[in-house]
């Protein structure tokens, strides 16, 4: 059975709303959707925060020119979940323009009544 949070929302729209918010850079969108304490890993083994993509978004540092997802699969239960998205992106990184495959690994609760990402990944795909 699919879990909806406070909002109403199941976790695939709670990504959709988050890809929705990643492409206009909706700073305020992504608070709600990003857990306080998450840990998303970047390619090459960087490791970035709710702070530091929140600041990058809300400074134009990274802007989502494309974000189209080509498949999804989801695994849900008893308010926690993952999902993994393989995605076309161009973005705008530091001035550096990025277009990619890239596969997005999300780990979700629901914390507060909504679903967070508490923790993920992102790497380049075949």
């Amino acid at each position: 059975m699919t879990r909806r949070d406070d909002h109403g929302r199941s976790i695939d729209q709670a990504q959709d709303a988050l890809h929705q918010a990643m492409r206009g850079s909706d700073v305020s969108h992504l608070r709600e959707l990003l857990y306080e304490g998450l840990a998303f890993e970047l390619p090459r083994e960087s490791v970035v925060g709710r702070a530091a993509d929140l600041d990058a978004h809300a400074s134009g540092a990274t802007r989502f020119d494309k974000l189209s997802e080509l498949h999804r699969s989801t695994l849900e239960h008893d308010g926690h979940g993952r999902t993994s998205s393989l995605v076309d992106i161009v973005v705008i990184d530091r001035g550096h323009r990025i277009e990619a495959r890239m596969m997005y690994r999300r780990f979700w609760s629901i914390i507060e009544g909504r679903w967070q990402v508490v923790a993920g990944s992102a790497e380049p795909s075949a």
